[in-house]
């Protein structure tokens, strides 16, 4: 009868022999990340964004460019845009996945604090889908602008997916700018 090397299998619950496994990982970037001070940086573009989003001043971010085609379903739409382009730039620029996720919990958490009602708004999940699903189809602002348009009640109305192209351009610019600022640590 021959025997078989088994040095190779593992046994259930085995910790690997470098004593180095997934959580421990995790843990190490967050503390890394901590130290480096890209998580107080995260979390201060997360109040950032949720400040521009709730200001009531008018010229905060949001109310940019309003005027007589707005009403409060417009106003509502700006605000789900505004937190589309907030998820999206952080996601971009984001050292990683940790900061990431400081930055927006930060920017929800604010939100809810200065406002419950901007929090839930921001919160439709069938507006926030859609803005995800044209802007992976398409790749571009135009496609977040036709769902803009047509989550105002103007589908294929050209003035109103234009006006959605330049706010999602203004909103982009706007957050990016904010998060370049903290210059974050790659």
């Amino acid at each position: 009868m021959r025997l078989e090397d088994d040095s190779d299998m593992k046994i259930a619950g085995q910790v690997p022999k470098d004593g180095h496994d997934a959580l421990e990982g995790e843990v190490d970037a967050f503390v890394r990340e901590k130290t480096n001070g890209n998580i107080e940086r995260a979390q201060k573009a997360g109040k950032l964004f949720a400040q521009a989003l709730t200001s009531a001043d008018q010229d905060s971010t949001v109310y940019f460019g309003i005027g007589e085609m707005d009403d409060a379903v417009t106003l509502r739409q700006r605000r789900i845009l505004f937190s589309y382009i907030v998820n999206r730039v952080i996601a971009e620029l984001a050292p990683n996945s940790i900061v990431a996720q400081a930055a927006l919990s930060s920017f929800y958490e604010q939100t809810r604090k200065a406002s419950e009602e901007i929090y839930q708004q921001i919160n439709d999940s069938l507006a926030f889908s859609l803005y995800i699903f044209s802007y992976r189809s398409a790749g571009d602002m135009k496609a977040a602008a036709r769902v803009f348009a047509q989550l105002c009640g103007k589908e294929g109305d050209r003035v109103f997916i234009q006006y959605g192209q330049e706010l999602g351009a203004f909103f982009t610019r706007f957050c990016t700018e904010t998060i370049l600022a903290l210059e974050m640590v790659h």
